[in-house]
Parts: structure tokens; sequence; C-alpha cells
């Protein structure tokens, strides 16, 4: 990883993104697939995939966001804050490393009405790989939406990919985190992707709306110690955030996988009603705007 690619990225985005505020409702986001010039020497080819691949990734976004008052259209907008998806290119393009990025998009725990994120559709498993590169689109899209990173199997917002099959925006308070569990970027101790970003951007249906969420039961009242020391200061460690691939052979790969012991912090784990989540997919150790916290 390039040791400037921190400047790279967040002078890119805020350039494109501008600044960020309460979302006015319903936010637009906007697939882009032609391509972007996103500065004199930095061009982002259009989406390779075909018309089919490129229509199943729509509609599997819309999916995503349905239950939301969020329109995702594949069309520009004429008019009006949205929020751009730029599907396409490589990481590479921006600065940063092909082997380990499917995409990076901003956070400030805020909806940024007019942010930029990409998904580089020419790294990890490819271009007709439509589950991977709508899961990640969805994934940067929520970012720009205010969401931090889950650290729970199954959550759209989280490094474990597709482990525990199709990633989703759970209702599960679970904490924040890549590769170990950590506070979230507003201090808070957990999220739950599904209400939160209800919360930030409203519900399609008010009469669907999930009910209040029952009081957190502390799993462990006196585990401070065991969180990390850096979530202390994770209201600061906000920026753009980049997203791991998964590997073409990810199915036999994970075949073969041998329950770890469970995860301290997993709700469901702590009820002894759970299997234990796999290991999250490995991510840089540096990665731009954030600074990952080792173990």
């Amino acid at each position: 990883m390039r040791s400037g690619c921190f400047a790279v990225i967040l002078g890119v985005l805020a350039s494109l993104g501008g600044s960020a505020h309460a979302a006015s409702h319903p936010v637009t986001v906007f697939l882009q697939r032609n391509g972007r010039v996103v500065s004199d020497d930095v061009t982002i080819p259009r989406f390779g995939g075909g018309d089919r691949a490129w229509n199943s990734i729509v509609g599997c976004v819309r999916d995503h966001f349905a239950p939301f008052n969020v329109d995702v259209v594949d069309q520009q907008p004429a008019r009006g804050d949205h929020i751009t998806a730029v599907v396409g290119g490589l990481a590479s393009q921006l600065g940063l490393d092909d082997r380990w990025t499917n995409g990076v998009g901003p956070h400030t725990g805020r909806v940024i009405p007019n942010a930029i994120v990409f998904v580089f559709s020419r790294v990890g498993t490819g271009e007709r790989d439509v589950a991977n590169l709508c899961a990640v689109t969805a994934h940067e899209v929520a970012h720009s939406l205010g969401l931090d990173h889950s650290y729970k199997c199954g959550d759209i917002m989280s490094y474990f990919l597709d482990r525990c099959g199709t990633r989703k925006f759970l209702d599960v308070s679970a904490p924040c985190g890549e590769e170990s569990a950590r506070k979230c970027a507003g201090g808070e101790r957990t999220q739950n992707s599904y209400r939160r970003l209800g919360a930030l951007v409203g519900f399609r249906d008010r009469a669907t709306a999930p009910e209040p969420e029952p009081e957190p039961v502390e799993v462990d009242p006196t585990d401070d110690a065991d969180w990390d020391a850096a979530g202390d200061d994770a209201g600061d460690d906000r920026g753009a955030y980049q997203e791991p691939y998964p590997e073409p052979a990810r199915a036999d790969r994970y075949r073969g996988y041998e329950p770890q012991p469970a995860d301290p912090y997993d709700e469901d784990d702590a009820a002894g009603d759970a299997a234990a989540d796999p290991p999250p997919q490995q991510a840089p150790r540096h990665s731009c705007g954030r600074r990952h916290r080792r173990r």
C-alpha cells in the first residue's frame, strides 16, 4: 500500500462528495456504469460485465435498500442531491492495491448527500460476479449514508463477506470492526445496521418499520479491557473505508473451515444458541482513510 494513498483517496472523495448533513427524504442513489473522469489523469472505465449482469446488480442493490427511504436508479438524475456509485475499473487507478481492494467510500456517521463511492469491478471475482458486486455496492453506499463496519458475520457491513450466506443489513446489534471488534466511530459500543440505516434515512413504509429495540443486555459489564484501546478515540477515526474482496475459489476454501471460539461480543453466541462466526476476510493492514487497529 502506498504511503500517500490516504491523501489521494480523501482528496478525490472530498472534491467530489460535498459536505455532510442530515438526509432529505428520499435519498437518491445513482449507479453509474459508463465510467467517470476523476481528474486530468484518472478516468474510471465503464462497467464491462454486460447488460444482463448490470441489470441484475441494479435489481439486487434495490432489493437491499427496499425497506428504506432510498431510491436506486441507473440513469443520471436531472436535478437534486444524489449519491453516486461508480462501478468499473481497477483500484490501482485511485492509488490502491488491486490485490486487496474491491471498493472505497467516504464515511462521516451521517448522510453525505453528494458522495461518490467506487466499486472496482475489474478486480476480485470479476465483472459478472453479481452477488459480490451488488454487496460491495450496497456496502459502500451505506458508508456514505452513515453506517460503520459491523463485526457480525452475515451483515453486509462486515468483512466476513459471504461466509454466513447472503449478506444483508441485519437487525442485530453487534460491535463495529474489521478484523476484530471495536467501538463504533461515534463512540457507541454496537451498531444495528438495519435500524441505524432506518434512523438515518427513514423507512419506506412506516407501518413495516421495526418495533423499538429492547434495552441492550451487556454481555460482560466489566469487559472494557477487552475493547481495543484505540476505541476511545473512535470518534476521530473516520474517512474513506476500503473494502477487501473474496477470492474466486472462496466456496472451496471455506468448505473445510473449522469453527473458531465464540466471539465474546456476539449477542447470539452469548445466549448460547448460535455457532461461532468464522474469521473475517483479511483486510489490508493500512487501509486508506482510517487507522486499522492491530490486535
